[in-house]
């Protein structure tokens, strides 16, 4: 095989693909990122056995030519380090299991790795695909990955949830102490769900966050794939049933809060510097007679605040004091549009709702701590 290549298109190119790659395998050829030169095409990827991505560069664009077509297998973290280091368009040709590399006056070679025994995940073969905007989909996750468990006994919650459904689709993410949920009008004509790994769903914002395309998802038993003009994902997904989680997205409770996003923002935010000790990050929400929401927090080592925000609409007779996390408030809030949020609260130990003022398409639920 062999190839010339402009240096910044090449780098780009090994970067996205190199991110999926671990450390470590038990499969040297995994640590590898398998090049494929084409007639008419360069093809890259990467793959952890769970997650791959493979990048497409056509013929002439940023001065790629294909001179003769092959496969190899080169170690990642050398070629990504050294392609980097390269002063200017690149010359690369396959020799005797070695990739000869020019670039100027710089001359290398790097030993390439078993093609055989390279894995990879199978392409998708679904029932059809569903179109949808790449700034939708970044989106739809974003505004939920926060929410996603870190690691736990319950694996299918270190993932996000899409249910494409009729006119619909929604993302939903929790690890039990709080709950992200957005939803999206979407004609896909088809239903399906999946939980998709946290992993993945970085490797999606990260490649498509300035995609300005429409997306091609394929969802079948076991995979995901998402596709550009350019790029492709496929990824493994997150085995067992997502929990049900409706009856916590209701809006019946017995105080109605409609208040202003950043002020309560930054009063979270002020509170939430008394509470860095705390182990559950605690401060006090409380409304008051005056109908405005006091917001406290103490720590003994350091000291106290509180100040009361002005609400915009308080409704009925209903009392509120809840204790609550102030990182996956904050987190709560920055995720949630609009200027003017509303709070919902159902009694003793019940949760927090926020939705923004007039919009069902974005809930966060944030469950209580204990005093």
């Amino acid at each position: 095989m062999e190839l010339r290549i402009h240096k910044s298109m090449l780098e780009e190119a090994v970067s996205e693909t190199a991110s999926v790659l671990g450390k470590k395998s038990l499969f040297p050829a995994l640590s590898g990122i398998k090049m494929e030169v084409r007639e008419r095409e360069l093809v890259l990827v990467g793959c952890d056995g769970e997650l791959m991505i493979k990048k497409v560069i056509p013929v002439h664009k940023g001065g790629f030519e294909s001179i003769e077509t092959g496969v190899c297998v080169l170690p990642a973290d050398f070629f990504q380090d050294l392609v980097k280091k390269m002063p200017g368009p690149v010359h690369m040709k396959k020799v005797n299991g070695r990739m000869m590399m020019e670039s100027g006056e710089v001359k290398t070679s790097l030993s390439a790795l078993s093609t055989e025994e390279y894995l990879h995940i199978p392409d998708v073969d679904g029932d059809g695909s569903i179109s949808m905007d790449s700034m939708d989909l970044v989106e739809l996750v974003r505004q939920t990955l926060f929410a996603a468990a870190k690691e736990g006994s319950r694996p299918v919650l270190t993932g996000i949830h899409l249910n494409f459904s009729g006119n619909h689709v929604q993302a939903i993410a929790t690890d039990s102490y709080r709950l992200a949920f957005v939803k999206k009008r979407l004609n896909s004509g088809k239903d399906h769900s999946c939980t998709i790994p946290t992993k993945t769903v970085r490797e999606l914002l990260k490649l498509f966050k300035n995609t300005k395309e429409c997306l091609k998802i394929h969802i079948t038993d076991q995979l995901f794939k998402v596709e550009s003009s350019q790029v492709t994902l496929i990824s493994k997904l997150l085995e067992g049933p997502f929990p049900d989680m409706e009856a916590l997205l209701s809006k019946s409770s017995k105080v109605e809060l409609v208040i202003d996003k950043n002020r309560m923002m930054y009063s979270v935010d002020r509170a939430g510097l008394f509470a860095k000790d705390s182990g559950n990050h605690q401060i006090k929400l409380r409304l008051t007679k005056e109908k405005t929401l006091n917001i406290s927090s103490f720590s003994p080592q350091v000291g106290m605040i509180e100040e009361n925000i002005p609400l915009i609409k308080a409704p009925g007779e209903g009392e509120m004091e809840i204790y609550i996390d102030s990182v996956f408030l904050l987190e709560a809030l920055k995720a949630i549009k609009g200027d003017d949020i509303q709070l919902f609260y159902n009694g003793a130990m019940s949760p927090l709702i926020l939705r923004s003022r007039g919009n069902d398409e974005q809930i966060h639920v944030v469950s209580p701590v204990r005093a």
